[in-house]
Formats: C-alpha cells, structure tokens, sequence
C-alpha cells in the first residue's frame, strides 16, 4: 500500500465495520477520526483503496465496505490482541475448575467462548469426531439476512467431519482462515487452534464472518489455551 495515512484509513473503517456492519463514508471517518483532513480528501483516499482492491462500495450506499484482501492487510499489519476482560477470564477459569470430566470440560468452555465472541465453536476431538454450538449466534449476525450464505453453510456444517478431516493435521499452529483460505466458506473467516492434550490432538475453531472482531477473539482463543 502507498501510503501509511491509506493504512491508517483502512485500519479505521475495518474497525468501525467490525462494530456497526455498516459501510462507512468519508464523512464518518471524518468527523470520528480524521477532523484535520476534509472529507474530499478522504474520499478520494478511499477511492485508491478502492482501485487497489481493498474495499468496495455495495450497492449504491455513499459508503465503503472492507474486501477480504482489506481484511488479509488488517490481519498481516494490525492484529493485536486486546486484554482479556477479568470476568471473562473468570467466567472461563471456574467453568475449568468445576468439570473434572475432560470432555464435559470442553464442551462446557466451547460453549462459554461462542457466547463471549458472539460466533460459532467448533471443536474436532480427532478426524471425524467432533461438536459445535453457537451457530444461533452465528446466524443472527447480519451478514446471514443472505439466505444463500446460511445455505451454503449450513450444508457444509452438514458435513463437517469431511471438512475436518481434511484439514486436521494441516493445523499445527494457530491459523486465521479468510476468504478462498476458509474450507467451510469464503465468505466466513475461522480461527484454529490446536490443542495437544495428554491422550489426543483437538482443534477448535472459532467461526464468523469476515467482520469478526479478530483481536478480541484471538485473545480469548489463547487464554483457552493456556488454561
């Protein structure tokens, strides 16, 4: 990208997307962000991103949207992760501490973290055993008033040991999966983990569209695993 003001813009408005899904205007950034630059200049900054591919206007709304390689640039030069909230952290800690039983442990944190992102978990014990919950949080999120996206992933979710068996031992480290990256869809992102207990592997996944609040989840993802 040309410029780091362009990066700053581009940092800016995936951030408000993330919070509102709304596509964002000059005159947003303008009066949120940038009160020293004139709303033209703006624009026409948000044009450029635009031509270099990393956002683009939906419809006819004065606005700008975020495209998956605008995302791809956040994730390679903005991901940060935030500090996990001490109820959060509690909330996670005493659902550990409560279940003896591994599996019922699991299932149980599985369901606390979906609730807390707002997304959908899915968790994979090996190649085609598995669980998810929160596709409820999932769908209620506005991306999916697209009913083909619900299909599509719902048919995929279907059959999800498929999905995961062909991408269980890829997974080694912690992955962010978007666009034609993502198996279950390529207008959803994921985030993997692994998580090598003492008799088996088991990787969980935090599933959500392209505006999931990366930084927060990736945070909550790693306290999980240091718990």
């Amino acid at each position: 990208m040309s410029s780091q003001r362009k990066q700053l813009i581009l940092r800016k408005i995936i951030e408000h997307y993330v919070k509102e899904a709304q596509p964002i205007s000059s005159g947003t950034l303008a009066k949120k962000d940038f009160p020293k630059i004139s709303s033209a200049t703006l624009r026409n900054e948000m044009l450029d991103l635009t031509n270099e591919g990393f956002l683009f206007q939906p419809h006819t709304s004065a606005g700008k949207v975020p495209t998956t390689r605008g995302f791809k640039f956040f994730l390679d030069n903005f991901l940060t992760e935030k500090e996990v909230s001490e109820k959060d952290k509690k909330s996670l800690t005493e659902i550990k501490n409560r279940n003896r039983e591994e599996r019922k442990q699991i299932k149980e944190l599985a369901k606390e973290l979906a609730e807390m992102a707002g997304e959908a978990v899915i968790v994979a014990f090996s190649k085609d055993d598995y669980f998810y919950t929160g596709l409820s949080n999932l769908f209620a999120q506005p991306e999916f008033e697209d009913f083909s996206l619900v299909q599509d992933l719902s048919e995929v979710i279907d059959h999800l040991d498929r999905t995961m068996e062909n991408i269980f031992d890829e997974i080694k480290e912690t992955k962010i999966l978007i666009g034609e990256e993502n198996p279950f869809n390529n207008r959803c992102s994921i985030i993997l983990t692994p998580f090598n207990q003492a008799k088996q592997k088991m990787i969980v996944g935090l599933l959500g569209p392209l505006r999931m609040d990366y930084n927060r989840n990736i945070s909550l993802i790693k306290f999980l695993e240091n718990l």
